[in-house]
C-alpha cells in the first residue's frame, strides 16, 4: 500500500510539472494598435510586430491591429483592446486627465510611457498647380483631414479655429491612401497629411504628381502657436521630403509622439520588446522602414510634466542602459 501511494505521488508530481511546463511554454499574446491602413503608423508597426515575433516566436505573439489613429488607439486602449500602442502627447495629456476629447470621462491612470517615437509633421498638401499658397486660402476649399478617429480631425479642427476658419472649410474624412488619390483626381483641395514628414500615401502620389507643401504664413504661425501650445513650429530639411522646393528648407508645424502600454502588460514584455527593436541593427532596419524608429529613444521631458509614469518594464531597460530617468516618472 506505502508502495501504491508514493507512486501516486510520483505521478501527480510528474503530471503537475508537465502541466506547469506547458502552462510556463505557453505564447504570450498582445495587440499593438497601429493606425490607417496606408498611413505611417500602420507600416512601423506592422514591421516592429513581425520582428518581435520571428525574434521571440515561442514567447510572444503580436498582432498589429488596424485603426483610425491616434484618437481611436487611446480610446481602444482604455477600453481594454489595446495593449500598447502609439499616441500623441496632446491626447495622452487629455486621456489622463479627462479632459478634452474625455471630457466627463475618468481619467485614465493605467497608461505607462515606454519611449519617445520622434515628432511628426502636420503637413498640409495640394497639387503644385493649386491657387492654395497658405492656410488661410484653405477657406472655401474641400480639405480632407483623416479618418474618423484620427488624430488628423483633431489637429485640423484644432488648426482651422485657431486661424478663425473653422466654419469655411469643407472637411472631408478618408484614409491617407483615399485622400492622396483625392488630390490626385481634383476631388480634393488640400489634404491635411500627418507624417515624418509625409506620409507613404503622399510620397507615392508625388511620384506621379507635382505637389506643395503649403507653409504658413507669420501671422498664421502665431495664431496656431497662441491655440495649440503643443505645435512646435520647424523646417523640413533640404532634400528630405518630395514636393515644390524640396530643395530648400519649408516650414512645418511638429508635435510629439510616444510609446505606451497598460499598466497590466508584464514587465518582461515591455523590457523585451524595447530591448528588440532598440537593438542597432534591429533598429536600422526598421528606421529603414518608417524614419521615426530611427528618432525614437529616450526624450521624456514631455510627458514628465504630464505626470504619466514609465513602465517598470521601461524603468529597467533605461536603467541598464545608464539613462537618468526624470524622478517624477519613476512611480
Amino acid at each position: 500500500m506505502k508502495t501504491r501511494n508514493m507512486a501516486m505521488v510520483w505521478i501527480g508530481v510528474l503530471l503537475f510539472g508537465i502541466v506547469a511546463g506547458a502552462n510556463a511554454a505557453e505564447v504570450q499574446k498582445y495587440v499593438w494598435g497601429s493606425g490607417p491602413m496606408g498611413g505611417l503608423w500602420r507600416i512601423g508597426v506592422g514591421a516592429a510586430v513581425q520582428l518581435i515575433n520571428e525574434e521571440y516566436k515561442d514567447k510572444y505573439f503580436y498582432t498589429a491591429a488596424a485603426s483610425g489613429g491616434g484618437i481611436e488607439n487611446v480610446r481602444r486602449m482604455i477600453g481594454g483592446e489595446f495593449d500598447t500602442t502609439w499616441a500623441h502627447t496632446n491626447v495622452m495629456q487629455e486621456a489622463v486627465t479627462g479632459t478634452g476629447l474625455f471630457d466627463g470621462q475618468k481619467p485614465f491612470k493605467d497608461m505607462r510611457v515606454m519611449i519617445f517615437m520622434g515628432d511628426q509633421a502636420v503637413c498640409v498638401v495640394a497639387q503644385a498647380k493649386s491657387s492654395i499658397k497658405s492656410f488661410s486660402d484653405l477657406a472655401g476649399k474641400k480639405v480632407n483631414v483623416g479618418a474618423p478617429g484620427g488624430i488628423g480631425v483633431l489637429l485640423a479642427k484644432s488648426m482651422f479655429k485657431a486661424l478663425g476658419i473653422e466654419d469655411q472649410v469643407k472637411m472631408s474624412f478618408l484614409n491617407p491612401e483615399g485622400a492622396a488619390q483625392g488630390v490626385k483626381d481634383g476631388h480634393i483641395d488640400a489634404a491635411l497629411a500627418p507624417g515624418s514628414p509625409f506620409t507613404p500615401s503622399f510620397v507615392e502620389l508625388a511620384r506621379s504628381t507635382p505637389i506643395r507643401l503649403i507653409e504658413p504664413t507669420k501671422t498664421e504661425e502665431d495664431k496656431i502657436e497662441k491655440g495649440l501650445p503643443y505645435m512646435e513650429l520647424k523646417l523640413i530639411a533640404p532634400n528630405t521630403a518630395p514636393g515644390e522646393g524640396s530643395d530648400k528648407p519649408r516650414k512645418a508645424f511638429f508635435w510629439g509622439q510616444y510609446w505606451v502600454a497598460r499598466t497590466g502588460m508584464p514587465d518582461q514584455a515591455v523590457y523585451d520588446a524595447l530591448k528588440i527593436t532598440q537593438e542597432p541593427k534591429n533598429r536600422e532596419m526598421l528606421t529603414k522602414v518608417m524614419k521615426l524608429w530611427g528618432e525614437s529613444g529616450p526624450v521624456f521631458t514631455p510627458v514628465a510634466k504630464m505626470g504619466i509614469p514609465l513602465h517598470p518594464g521601461a524603468i529597467r531597460y533605461w536603467q541598464e542602459k545608464g539613462v537618468k530617468l526624470p524622478p517624477e516618472m519613476l512611480k
